[in-house]
């Protein structure tokens, strides 16, 4: 095999590199991350690349881990290439955030490539994962249970990280540092039985290849590949599907029309929930199938004002026809803000993430009023008292909800409803020239500026979630 060939190849097929970039190249030392680095020196002139090379020392196996720091030196040296090393203390690390020492050291490992990628102005982080890696990883994830999402493997480039030797077997990186006469260090941590990774690549891995498949990695291999793809198009149809469902989205807080999510498939409803979770934590952490489980559940209950506790010190609550994600403590108040609605127009609000669009047009019934999704409103136009305020509600406010006894106080009407207090905080009110409340968006129009039979006009709102682009009204 001519390795130079398939790299160069993966660089291009995977759109790895640009012309003249730097790129920093992880070398711990064994033979795939030398053989990366050889490769990638082998092909600079030609790409114009500009290479780093960055070790990490993770103080986990003593004077073997302070001879592989010194081997990589004195390689970066070799080639005349600059170097950047560092010690972390991956036990200290662990024992401050939990979690296994593998994933630790994982984290401590890729903060230190960025760090050095943005301290020499460095676009990739070249790492030397290969074929054998990615079908123990797909194996890794399926024995513990996983989607498409765990089947995609470890993908060729992710962010600033490219893989360029991930469909190369280890046995031809092995025979390729051989014909170059190029040394590597052994990682002995690698071939003992004791974790489970380690378990697939020593026992499982060799067991599968001979009694079942001689050609498993490669097969594992094109899984990936295929689950990559169809995962990629099915996560842009849930984010869509997310924007559709979306009422607002504020720091900690994300509601969503369960009408709209009633109506997507179960496949697409899984992803839309993981979503949500994810915007409302800012973790990248995929949340478990039974917690995902359990919020379809609550999605199905006909019953409202039940809670589902996900991880995170997240709190999802299913009332008034709005599914809500919240985080624990993120329920105080919002700043108190009152602005004129624009008629026609779109009022923008930042403060809870929502934007109010109105419009004045003819009326000849074209729908029943009651029809209408809580996030739209049709009023009269005649009973109305321009101009119109947007605001946060106040203490004492009262509200004459449509088809109700008259006026009540708007904080018993809104708890009568099952609305969640986080959800009653950020609640815009429309209020007239006069004070009174003529729109609880998103839950229920007043019954003074209902539609009646004599109705010529009506003014037609509608709330939906702010474009993450959009500005403050007044803003540039």
């Amino acid at each position: 095999m001519d390795l130079l060939a398939v790299v160069r190849a993966n660089l291009t097929r995977f759109a790895m590199v640009t012309r003249g970039a730097g790129v920093v190249v992880g070398v711990s030392g064994g033979p795939d991350s030398v053989a990366l680095l050889d490769l990638l020196f082998r092909l600079r002139d030609e790409l114009e690349l500009r290479l780093i090379v960055a070790h990490l020392n993770h103080m986990l196996r003593g004077q073997e881990a302070e001879a592989d720091a010194a081997f990589v030196e004195q390689l970066a040296a070799r080639y005349g290439l600059p170097f950047v090393g560092e010690r972390a203390d991956v036990r200290a690390y662990r024992a401050a955030q939990g979690g296994s020492l593998e994933e630790a050291a994982r984290a401590v490992r890729y903060a230190f490539f960025a760090r050095v990628a943005r301290d020499t102005g460095a676009a990739r982080v070249a790492l030397g994962h290969n074929a054998d890696d990615q079908a123990e990883t797909v194996l890794f994830h399926f024995l513990r249970g996983t989607g498409p999402a765990g089947l995609r493997g470890i993908p060729p480039v992710r962010g600033i990280y490219i893989r360029p030797l991930i469909t190369v077997r280890r046995t031809a990186i092995e025979a390729y540092l051989a014909d170059r006469g190029v040394g590597a260090r052994l990682d002995r941590s690698n071939v003992e039985p004791t974790c489970t990774r380690n378990k697939i690549r020593l026992s499982l891995m060799p067991l599968l290849e001979k009694e079942y498949n001689p050609r498993i990695v490669e097969a594992l291999g094109r899984l990936a590949e295929v689950c990559r793809a169809e995962d990629a198009f099915l996560e842009a149809q849930a984010e869509q599907a997310l924007q559709d469902a979306q009422l607002a989205h504020d720091e900690g807080l994300l509601r969503l029309r369960v009408e709209k999510l009633a109506g997507f498939p179960l496949a697409l409803k899984r992803r839309v929930i993981r979503l949500a979770w994810q915007q409302v934590t800012g973790s990248e952490h995929p949340l478990d199938f039974g917690d995902v489980e359990r919020v379809v559940g609550l999605l199905a209950d006909p019953a409202g004002g039940k809670q589902v506790p996900l991880p995170r010190c997240v709190r999802v609550e299913k009332a008034h026809g709005v599914l809500v994600f919240t985080a624990h403590g993120e329920n105080e108040p919002v700043p108190a803000f009152a602005r004129p609605l624009q008629v026609p127009g779109v009022t923008h609000i930042p403060e809870i993430g929502v934007s109010i669009e109105c419009r004045l047009e003819p009326w000849e019934g074209q729908v029943a009023p009651r029809e209408l999704p809580a996030t739209e409103a049709v009023l009269d136009a005649a009973s109305l008292r321009f101009p119109l305020t947007v605001r946060t509600r106040r203490r004492g406010d009262r509200f004459a909800p449509l088809g109700g006894p008259g006026k009540i106080k708007l904080k018993r009407f809104l708890i009568s409803a099952g609305i969640p207090r986080a959800v009653r905080e950020r609640l815009p009110l429309v209020v007239d020239a006069g004070g009174e409340i003529v729109w609880v968006a998103g839950v229920r129009p007043a019954e003074p500026a209902r539609v009646r039979d004599n109705t010529r006009q009506v003014l037609r709102l509608r709330l939906q979630p702010a474009k993450r682009t959009e500005p403050a009204n007044g803003a540039p």
